[in-house]
């Protein structure tokens, strides 16, 4: 009986001893690091600015936790650290208690406007944890307006206004409509406002309006309005001069015909001019 006893003792022995080797052979349950708040400063970037992470770490376990090591992976995402490596080393978080960490990061020239989820890794010991931060991205909306007019305009004479929307941004601009401007400079003789729609990038449009001079070049007031990829609303205002001349600028500079000269003189003057020539040269070949 007592070799019975004695043989239980020692197989309950042993059996503490494996029981204590798998505790301490098994990752400590109770150590852990979770993600208590994240900042991401600014909330929306642009191709080459900086963005901020700031990451607050809790320890959510009974035991202090060492050599906590969190890692940024932008291999597969258009972002490049900025005066620092993209892992960050913690010594030590007691339980229950936190701790910051931050990332610099910059946004390449070349990202495109979306979300991008960046992997966070967070490894202590022999346990790691991935998680998924996201950034977002836009893009720059520029829209150029420019005076591409052929027409010659005078003060008190109506004519064709001609203008062109660039769009050199960098992201596609939808649902476009563009209102000039009433003004004591100029009347406008068409409908004001126009709706042009979707430029995409690196594209342009063009709108002609009829306007009646008053002054010698005037400045025209155009209400752009626009969305972006996003959605994003944009009033836009701008300002254009359209090169005007007085009617005796325009004469002199050869622009227009004097005022009474028939189109069929025009013509006339011109044919014989050409006949002229035509003469001569077959006088200079007969004299050769």
């Amino acid at each position: 009986m007592k070799k019975t006893n004695r043989m239980k003792n020692i197989y309950f022995s042993w059996g503490l001893v494996i029981l204590l080797v798998i505790a301490l052979a098994l990752p400590r349950a109770q150590a852990q690091i979770a993600v208590d708040s994240l900042v991401v400063e600014p909330e929306t970037a642009y191709p080459g600015d900086e963005v901020s992470l700031h990451l607050s770490l809790e320890n959510v376990g009974s035991d202090d936790i060492e050599n906590i090591v969190v890692a940024l992976d932008l291999s597969k995402v258009p972002f490049a650290p900025v005066g620092s490596s993209t892992e960050k080393v913690i010594d030590k978080i007691g339980d229950h208690r936190h701790e910051s960490v931050y990332f610099d990061l910059k946004v390449l020239s070349d990202a495109n406007a979306v979300v991008y989820k960046i992997p966070l890794t967070i490894t202590e010991g022999t346990i790691s944890k991935t998680s998924l931060i996201a950034v977002t991205v836009s893009a720059h909306t520029h829209l150029d307006l420019l005076e591409d007019n052929s027409v010659v305009l005078t003060i008190g004479q109506q004519g064709k206004v001609s203008l062109k929307f660039v769009n050199n941004g960098q992201e596609k601009i939808s649902f476009l409509k563009v209102t000039v401007e009433n003004s004591p400079l100029y009347e406008i003789l068409s409908p004001s406002s126009v709706y042009i729609g979707d430029i995409d990038l690196g594209d342009f449009e063009t709108e002609e309006f009829s306007v009646l001079p008053l002054v010698k070049d005037p400045i025209v007031s155009v209400e752009l309005e626009y969305r972006d990829a996003d959605g994003k609303f944009y009033r836009e205002p701008k300002l254009i001069q359209l090169p005007t001349y007085t009617q005796e600028e325009a004469v002199q500079k050869g622009l227009i015909a004097p005022k009474g000269t028939s189109p069929l003189l025009i013509v006339m003057v011109v044919g014989g001019i050409v006949a002229v020539v035509i003469l001569l040269r077959r006088w200079r070949k007969k004299k050769r």
